[in-house]
């Protein structure tokens, strides 16, 4: 490794400012990278505000991008002018690792392919394994082709990681040398467990202290299961719907008085949501161990998601209650039946203060980021 600060470049879809949580993810890791003394080059799509600079630390390059399929279809997948590649092939050629966040996306097989002409390590962390969509053709279409995808590009970089179990078994590589698991780290200062609080975190956000509550963070996009939720509240009409996040989807539009629509909130502000609801529900598709799973984890809630989300991080499995998978509205019968379970199990929901406890023993980003500099230290010495 050459004298000085190691010298990272990143490059992700979006910035975080898009409401991802792989975006936020990124975020918090070029921030605690920098807190080390890492200098970070961070290539994204200019569709979304760039983070600030950090004077001779962190440089932010929004690329002009042409973001057509998500306005149409909801799948995030920008386009980045080629007039992107001379920085980027300049950046890569200045640096001592490339982090590539998602392999599906074209950026990020542009950035592995110019690693590897700048012979540069790249390391890929893979967020997202299955899919599923309403059609069952689609699905297998876009699983055979993510797989197929990963056969070709995993080889072509230093490392691999996975953010969870689930993820790496998708693509096959539980057992490969060349590839490991490094969960998502938590800021378990700030998502932690405020049992005196929660009647006043209830009473600000407009919670009656008679009501459940039933929380959603997330983009307003079909993927994370907005239309099982528009159904589940209107069967539950006895239960409040906290709804957080943005996207394209309305949930003000539903007309339910049941539902309280609060839009995008700041991160900091997400511990009181979660203090609040009972439930944290997450019905979506093709997650790996999403953010605000271990959030409201470390903050005690309660959560049902799916069966994939359940067995993403074997040791926490037991403390998220699942259903399979949706693949169409028919599915909502077996979401109202977990539904219905998990509202009635007060042992479960009562636990908070011992699922705070153990979710926080899990996760930090101190020991996120510390594992990926050791790998990234690790290749760059290689490289010499």
């Amino acid at each position: 490794m050459a004298p000085g600060p190691l010298r990272l470049v990143t490059v992700t879809h979006f910035f975080p400012d898009h409401g991802g949580g792989l975006e936020l993810v990124a975020g918090e890791l070029v921030d605690q990278f920098v807190r080390r003394g890492v200098v970070v080059s961070w290539f994204s799509s200019d569709t979304d505000r760039a983070p600030p600079d950090i004077r001779d630390s962190a440089t932010h390059i929004p690329v002009r991008s042409f973001n057509m399929v998500e306005r149409l279809t909801q799948l995030p997948f920008p386009l980045w002018s080629p007039l992107s590649l001379r920085s980027l092939w300049g950046a890569i050629g200045g640096a001592d690792v490339v982090h590539i966040h998602e392999h599906l996306y074209p950026s990020s097989i542009v950035a592995l392919i110019l690693a590897r002409l700048r012979r540069r390590p790249a390391v890929i962390t893979q967020h997202m394994g299955a899919l599923g969509l309403q059609n069952g053709a689609l699905t297998a279409l876009y699983e055979s082709g993510a797989r197929a995808l990963g056969a070709l590009l995993f080889p072509l970089a230093a490392h691999v990681v996975f953010i969870s179990a689930n993820v790496r078994g998708f693509f096959g590589r539980s057992s490969d040398p060349h590839s490991q698991l490094i969960f998502n780290g938590i800021d378990t200062d700030r998502f932690t467990i405020t049992v005196q609080d929660r009647s006043v975190c209830r009473a600000a956000l407009g919670v009656p202290p008679d009501r459940k509550a039933v929380l959603f963070v997330g983009r307003f996009v079909r993927k994370k299961g907005l239309h099982i939720i528009r159904q589940l509240a209107q069967r539950f009409p006895q239960v409040i719907w906290m709804i957080v996040g943005s996207g394209p989807e309305n949930p003000s539009a539903w007309g339910l008085a049941n539902v309280h629509v609060y839009g995008r909130i700041g991160h900091d502000q997400l511990p009181a949501y979660y203090q609040a609801a009972e439930l944290l529900l997450l019905p979506s598709s093709g997650e790996g161990f999403p953010l605000v799973v271990q959030e409201a984890l470390c903050c005690g809630s309660g959560v049902l998601s799916t069966a994939e989300v359940a067995s993403a991080c074997p040791a926490a499995s037991d403390m998220v209650r699942s259903c399979p998978t949706p693949r169409s509205d028919a599915d909502i019968d077996e979401w109202a039946t977990a539904l219905d379970a998990a509202l009635a199990d007060t042992g479960y929901l009562d636990a908070r203060a011992t699922r705070s406890a153990r979710a926080r023993a899990m996760w930090s980003w101190d020991d996120c980021a510390g594992r990926y500099l050791e790998l990234f230290n690790t290749l760059a010495a290689r490289a010499l």
